[in-house]
């Protein structure tokens, strides 16, 4: 009996740390998703439209990491490949048109949740962005995620076939959601290399 009581009390206080770990992740993502509304507000108030529907998106991008923390045989880390999967099946669903497709190749990934959140936040942002601007009067196109582990590095590439940057754009603009999400990233992991590229034809 004694052997069972001790069980129990342990099981108890393993319970109470993954629901203390769990409560304190929820509040840093409600804190993040406050941070996406204000950044929104602060467009509006400078007198760009409030994109509602990317805002939604963004958090749908926080709610499918919640789901991989929150599942029952949740690991320390997140494997990135699998989220960055999920993320754009969520993207494909709420943005593409029936003639846009999205080929995904993607290796297990393990990483810090420090590390995966803005990653995919900022694969999202890519997403979103070539849904939106890459295929305007294109009657098809093809976007590709690749996300893969060689040598210790992982390395993320998103790419779209459509019309490219325009003539002096920078991506991801300054001061805008994109670049504050790089800034998180290259903070949480000190060797992040980011490039931009826009071929033309």
């Amino acid at each position: 009996e004694r052997a069972q009581i001790d069980q129990f009390e342990s099981q108890i206080r393993d319970r109470d740390t993954l629901m203390r770990e769990l409560q304190h992740r929820v509040k840093n993502n409600l804190q993040l998703i406050t941070a996406l509304i204000r950044l929104e507000a602060r467009s509006a108030v400078e007198g760009e439209s409030v994109a509602l529907a990317r805002l939604a998106g963004r958090i749908d991008a926080l709610t499918v990491l919640y789901g991989i923390l929150s599942g029952e045989n949740a690991e320390p880390e997140i494997n990135l490949g699998q989220y960055l999967s999920d993320i754009a099946a969520a993207a494909m669903r709420a943005n593409a048109s029936a003639n846009v497709e999205c080929d995904v190749q993607v290796e297990y990934c393990p990483l810090s949740i420090n590390i995966a959140m803005p990653a995919g936040l900022l694969v999202n942002e890519m997403l979103t962005n070539a849904l939106k601007y890459a295929f305007v009067g294109r009657s098809r196109g093809l976007l590709k995620l690749i996300c893969k582990l060689e040598d210790g590095q992982v390395t993320v590439v998103v790419s779209d076939d459509g019309v490219g940057l325009g003539e002096n754009q920078e991506w991801p603009s300054p001061k805008k959601l994109g670049a504050l999400i790089l800034q998180t990233l290259k903070e949480n992991a000190k060797n992040v290399k980011f490039s931009a590229e826009s071929i033309r034809g």
